[in-house]
């Protein structure tokens, strides 16, 4: 729907509060300002609305309010939405108030006018990004639309939510959309970025530069991956069609290959020049784009949105690969930072319930704006009635809820955990905290007479590398005694001793009943454990869930990280290759032997240890710290020189292939800053920092850390360490300085 009103103004009052709402999606327009796009990505039970100022962009005399407002035919990776039969709202709807002072107030009612927009729809998709294409029919749509012009248009209808029980009304909430709270997050930052030519210089007319007419198709590229809304401005005669078809990754040639994963925009054409906006979201490299004879395009572009990043952190030290590597996981993670943390912006931009973990980690370090930080937790806490989490929250998977992922949902726990001590808002965690123990106790059923659990359903999929988790799992194991261990610290920070004692109780039994998998021959854990079966297999997750998961004695700390860092033993491996080594940038697509189970290993399974992929990194690299190892962590990250090989501005999702734009592949940006110059929170709230850095191989490192009091500015030298800071440090044993700049002496370890 095109929805319009015009008034007038006497004066413009100094704030013109407003705020809207719409099943599913709206941009608000404003004199031909666009002013917001949303709502963000919600369960509908819980919708934010939009909240904006619109004085900036009213006037004295006439003015024009304008939405655009549609719906999507079923879920979608972004989109939940309410019950079909809920009430007579479910299949669309918009309302919007602003408060004009002495003007009154100006709402969605019957003085409003609009059409359906013909031609504007999507093609229902399918496969990994459930996406098909986006129609756009410039005939339906006038060019002033936005302005004050006469469009005799029909009045608007203005609707009453009827439901089971209720009358209905004309105001929100109605079941069962709300009640509402105001947005959650940020405003996004916009960037236009125009495509362009890949070479000038090449005598393929299809690829050169300015506008181009009559031609088969014409590929346009982004200097890196981008993410936005697509802007085409094209003309020729009406009924013409301008295909885009958006493309991550990119041929031998450098030119942009769409795949089946990628989605698709059409612009049917009036027979005037126009700029028509994309209504939903692209992540792309480059655009393949489809001319038919006669039309003229002059330009591809991308409206580029990404929750902002403020403050001015930064990172630097005396290796360049390792900057390197912390900018563009920055990047990465900006990439997936929409209205949620979304696993990669150029296929699915589904809200993963676990992946989120990482990006959170890295804007709490990087980033003066937590907003997204601590909505995302919220967003995802959305229990089934059994306690357990959807695998991806406020979209198609949470809607269909065809399986799980256990493990995931104790990332999450990591995630709240994230916040207590970051964040520490007690009313918070207070909120959050039955979900986690929702999450936890779900668990115990499968628990063993010992307390282990025990062929847990549900997709444990714990990272992409071959990590058996049949009968008892270690990493799962591991993961689920962390998540024990953090709630009963939020629950002793509450006051919560009856929580707080549950968790320590099931805990101290995991712990003794996890030497069943402990291998005294090869001293080390096993992946996995079943009865009367021997199953040496093991990996980096195993020993890293153990350590972070308080299940193994800390005597044994030591020679878990050698297994950990022993190189020599350490091999590539993926389910998604069967018989052979998955090499680093060998383009394997991630995801095989899904539904026909785990593969029997091909390597030595006496001597080798599986690699973690990226995302698991983040525990390996904290089991580490746990150990008393950080220092080695400086170079751990340097592993990620092999993904900048792949695509130098975003990280890849695993060491071997996948898409190229991954936000849990972004951990070192968050090391460097947590280990490397070893700033964390002392104290839940993060009022007092802890100052412990490792440098490991490296001369020097600096960098400035966001703390809820400003930015901590800290360079390390192997002798002393520079301190700038808005708040107390604790460092060495414990001891407290104040506020203020601080040159202290400090030796490096090895």
């Amino acid at each position: 729907m095109a929805l319009r009103r015009t008034f007038d103004l006497d004066d413009v009052p100094a704030s013109v509060p407003a705020r809207l709402v719409s099943v599913a999606r709206h941009v608000l327009d404003v004199n031909g300002a666009v002013v917001a796009r949303g709502p963000v990505r919600a369960n509908p039970r819980r919708q934010p609305y939009d909240d904006v100022d619109l004085a900036p962009h009213l006037r004295i005399g006439p003015n024009a309010v304008a939405l655009l407002a549609w719906r999507y035919e079923s879920p979608m990776p972004w989109y939940l939405p309410p019950p079909d039969l809920a009430n007579d709202l479910s299949r669309g709807a918009v309302v919007f108030e602003a408060d004009l002072g002495d003007g009154g107030w100006l709402t969605t009612d019957s003085s409003w006018h609009g059409v359906v927009l013909d031609g504007w729809t999507a093609d229902p998709g399918d496969g990994i990004s459930a996406r098909g294409t986006e129609h756009l029919d410039a005939r339906t749509l006038p060019p002033a639309w936005t302005t004050g012009e006469d469009l005799s248009w029909p009045p608007a209808i203005e609707r009453r939510a009827v439901s089971a029980g209720e009358p209905g009304r004309h105001e929100p909430p109605s079941y069962p959309i709300g009640p509402f709270g105001p947005r959650p997050i940020s405003w996004p930052t916009l960037e236009r970025i125009d495509l362009a030519a890949p070479d000038p210089n090449e005598h393929n007319p299809a690829d050169r530069e300015g506008p181009v007419t009559g031609l088969t198709s014409q590929k346009l590229l982004a200097e890196r991956v981008v993410v936005g809304t697509l802007l085409v401005d094209a003309e020729g005669p009406a009924g013409s069609v301008v295909t885009v078809r958006a493309a991550e990754l990119l041929d031998h040639d450098g030119r942009p290959e769409p795949t089946e994963h990628d989605a698709a925009v059409t612009v049917t054409l009036d027979g005037t020049r126009r700029q028509i906006e994309s209504l939903d979201t692209y992540g792309l490299r480059g655009v393949v784009v489809e001319v038919p004879v006669g039309v003229m395009v002059h330009g591809v572009a991308v409206h580029e949105r990404l929750h902002p990043v403020t403050g001015e952190a930064r990172f630097a030290c005396s290796d360049s690969i390792l900057e390197a590597v912390w900018a563009v996981g920055r990047r990465t993670v900006s990439l997936c930072s929409l209205d949620a943390y979304v696993d990669c912006p150029t296929r699915e931009q589904r809200a993963w319930t676990g992946d989120s973990v990482v990006h959170q980690m890295v804007d709490l370090t990087t980033n003066t704006d937590w907003t997204l930080a601590r909505w995302h937790p919220r967003l995802a806490a959305s229990p089934r009635p059994d306690g357990m989490l959807p695998m991806a929250c406020a979209g198609d998977i949470e809607a269909t809820d065809f399986t799980i992922i256990p493990d995931w949902a104790l990332h999450w726990v990591h995630s709240v955990w994230n916040l207590y001590r970051y964040v520490g808002d007690a009313d918070e965690i207070a909120a959050l905290l039955p979900v986690v123990e929702g999450v936890l106790r779900w668990f115990e059923p499968f628990c063993d007479a010992d307390g282990l659990p025990t062929d847990v359903y549900g997709w444990v999929i714990i990272d992409w590398a071959s990590v058996y988790t049949e009968g008892v799992s270690a990493a799962l194991c591991g993961l689920w005694g962390r998540g024990l261990l953090e709630m009963a610290e939020m629950a002793d920070w509450l006051g919560d001793a009856g929580r707080a004692g549950w968790a320590r109780r099931v805990h101290t039994r995991l712990a003794e009943a996890f030497e069943r998998l402990w291998d005294s021959d090869r001293r080390r854990y096993v992946d996995s454990w079943l009865p009367d079966s021997v199953r040496p297999m093991a990996s980096q997750h195993g020993q890293a869930a153990a350590i972070v998961g308080g299940l193994a004695p800390e005597d044994r700390w030591p020679r878990l990280v050698e297994v950990l860092t022993n190189e020599a033993d350490l091999l590539h491996a993926s389910f998604s290759v069967v018989d052979g080594p998955s090499l680093p940038n060998s383009g394997t697509m991630v995801g095989g032997g899904l539904r026909g189970g785990h593969p029997e290993p091909w390597w030595d399974i006496a001597r080798d240890v599986v690699r973690a992929q990226p995302f698991f990194r983040y525990v390996v690299h904290d089991a580490l710290a746990t150990a008393g190892r950080a220092d080695l962590i400086a170079g751990q990250c340097l592993d990620w020189a092999m993904a900048l090989e792949r695509c130098s501005t975003s990280l890849t999702e695993t060491w071997y292939g996948g898409t190229v734009s991954h936000g849990w592949s972004s951990t070192p940006t968050r090391d460097l800053v947590q280990r490397v110059l070893g700033v964390t929170p002392a104290e839940p709230g993060f009022t007092v920092a802890r100052v412990e850095p490792a440098l490991g191989h490296l001369d020097w490192a600096s960098g400035s850390v966001p703390t809820p009091a400003g930015l901590l500015h800290l360079e390390v030298r192997r002798d002393r360490l520079l301190i700038d800071s808005p708040i107390a440090v604790e460092h060495a044993g414990h001891h407290r300085f104040a506020p203020g700049h601080h040159d202290l002496p400090w030796t490096a370890g090895p």
